[in-house]
Order: structure tokens, then sequence, then C-alpha cells
């Protein structure tokens, strides 16, 4: 990788006391690596690093285990913590809190955990918090740099892998590089950033560095994103994050027939994971992406476990179809099927 941008601080100012101060006494290079900082009740703060999990004590030290040290979370420091990832305006994120998330300036992403509320068989809020789980936002140039030995910009990417195994980092160096020419071309890139978590632009400024030939939609749904992309910014290639849902599909078709070519992430594991899910497997059905690339677990995160190009791509989709059909034939008959724990390994294996 060529650069690692350090966005810890970010997190450190948004904290209240005494959170911020002692995070602040963690040296800088552990600072750089971590990843997720969690605050559970009664429970000794957790950061999740380069390295592994570890505990923070009172003094900004880290162990592999809690100990008498640890810095325990009460209920009044989670309870301030909650309320400043909120900018103290809780009532200005119910939208997102009922997703179970809000996005900080920066990009960050504070997962929240508490009691449901439902109005009228909706959940319309989150009450009495018991967990918070901040994500940190991480530029690292470079970062896409496995990506584009495999792939030139032309054709649909779909870039898999299970949470926190490095698919928006990737995503933004992807932006970043091919928006600016870093490939030997310059290509028009939309970005439909509806969480903020990829530009993570503030008063419409993009807080990280996606190309100067990149646009950002922001804060749009991204079925209304694409097609606003398509219908007034005449992009090359339009990026977007965690794709899956039905309303999307139609939108992303429309930008492919309009000569637009996509990179999207979603979860999983496995190209089985990605078969198993409906919306997924009708874009790989009708061909929107003709690669797919799947992170690995495991650290470091953002390494390419493996390459599939089309030819990889439809055999394995013939495979899943069998295997779905042979299942569908047991249940008719009475049988017992025995469904294989996932696909082949196919296409190309990579550990970058």
């Amino acid at each position: 990788m060529d650069r690692r941008i350090n966005s810890f601080a970010g997190i450190r100012s948004l904290l209240p006391e005494p959170f911020s101060s002692i995070f602040s006494q963690i040296d800088p290079s552990v600072q750089e690596q971590i990843r997720e900082v969690r605050f559970r009740l009664g429970q000794p703060v957790y950061l999740q690093t380069g390295w592994g999990g570890r505990f923070l004590s009172r003094h900004g030290g880290l162990t592999t285990l809690p100990d008498d040290n640890s810095l325990l979370v009460g209920q009044d420091t989670l309870a301030d913590c909650f309320r400043a990832v909120c900018g103290y305006a809780v009532h200005t994120h119910q939208n997102e809190l009922k997703n179970g998330f809000v996005t900080l300036k920066g990009g960050h992403r504070a997962g929240i955990c508490g009691t449901g509320v439902y109005q009228g068989g909706e959940l319309t809020a989150l009450r009495e918090i018991s967990s918070i789980n901040i994500r940190v936002a991480h530029q690292i140039f470079g970062a896409a740099d496995p990506i584009l030995r495999h792939w030139n910009g032309i054709g649909g990417l779909l870039l898999a892998g299970p949470p926190a195994s490095g698919k928006t980092t990737i995503l933004r160096d992807l932006a970043r590089q091919l928006g600016s020419g870093k490939t030997g071309q310059v290509l028009k890139i939309a970005i439909v950033d509806e969480r903020g978590e990829i530009a993570a632009s503030v008063g419409g400024s993009p807080q990280n560095d996606v190309g100067f030939c990149t646009d950002v939609l922001s804060g749009i749904l991204k079925s209304e994103g694409i097609s606003m992309a398509v219908r007034t910014l005449s992009p090359h290639l339009i990026l977007c994050d965690e794709i899956g849902t039905e309303r999307e599909i139609p939108s992303i078709a429309a930008a492919i027939a309009s000569g637009v070519s996509f990179v999207a992430t979603v979860h999983g594991k496995t190209f089985w994971d990605l078969c198993q899910k409906p919306a997924i497997l009708k874009t790989l059905q009708q061909g929107f992406f003709q690669n797919v690339a799947i992170l690995q677990s495991e650290e470091p995160v953002g390494r390419v476990r493996t390459w599939m190009g089309e030819r990889e791509i439809a055999d394995e989709m013939d495979r899943f179809f069998a295997c779905r059909n042979s299942v569908r034939r047991h249940r008719t008959m009475g049988g017992v099927a025995i469904i294989p724990p996932g696909p082949a390994a196919a296409g190309v294996s990579v550990v970058d």
C-alpha cells in the first residue's frame, strides 16, 4: 500500500470525556491500526486493530485480555457517547437509527444496539442503548492496486467480502485512481454515496480523496442516485456500496443499458453466498457484472482471495442452479438432499 490516511483523530474529537482524553494517550502508530471501537454497557472498551482485538485500559494502554485496569463503560458514559455520535441532536438521525446506524463526519459509521420501539408494526426508534460499535473509515492509497492488476475499469465489477474486509476502502481508492488517471486514462466517475461513507462529503466537499474527475451524490438512495447520475453526469463508471435490494435492479439495468459500467460491493464470503441473495442472483444472471472479486476475511483486510471473470462466473452459476434443482428433486421425491457447503474454488486464486 502506498499511504494510509490516519482518520482516528476524527473519532477522538467526536467522543465525550473520559474517552477522548484516554484515546489521545494511545500510541499514534497504534491509532493508525484501529478499525473498530466497541462500547458495551458494563463491559471494557474493545478495539479491533490490524493485529486483532485489544482492550483499552484507563491510561491508554492495550491488553489482549481485560484486567483490573480496563476501562469499563458505564450507563451515563454510554448515553453521553450516543448523544455525541448523534451530534447532540438525536432527533435528526431517527431515519438512520431505524436502520441501526449513524454516519459520522469523515465517513465513520456507528452501529447502535438497543431496544426497538414499534408503532403500527414498524420500527420507529431505538431506546435503552446497550452498545455502540464505531467503524473507523480508512483511506489507504493503493488499496485498489490488487483489483487493478486484474481489471482496467471497463465492464462491471462486484466486490464481495464479509463485514470489515475492506470493501469500502477499496471502493474509495478505485474512485481515486480511476478518477485521477492513475491507470493511464481519466474516467468520469459518479459515486452514489447513500450513507456518506465513501467520499464523506461535508458541506459538499469530499473529505476523502476520490479523484478530480469524480462526482458525488451523497445521502441519496441508490435506486434514485443511479438514475440521476445517468441522466445528468454522463459517467463512464458508477460506484456504490452494499447493493442488494430489488428496487435497485431497474436503475442498475437502465444504467448498464445506457453504456455505463458499474462497481458495487456486497456482503458475502463465497460466490455461493452471493447466489443465495435473490437481488444479487438476478444481477449475475443478467450479466451486470463481468468480474467478481472475493476478499479474504482474515487479516490483513483488503486482500483479494479469488478473482472470477465471465467464464468462471458462468461455470459457477451453472453449478449453483444444478445443485438447487437437485435439492428440489429430492424434496419432491421425499428424499434427503445433501447440499454441498459452497461452490468449487473457481477463478484465479490471489493473495496480493
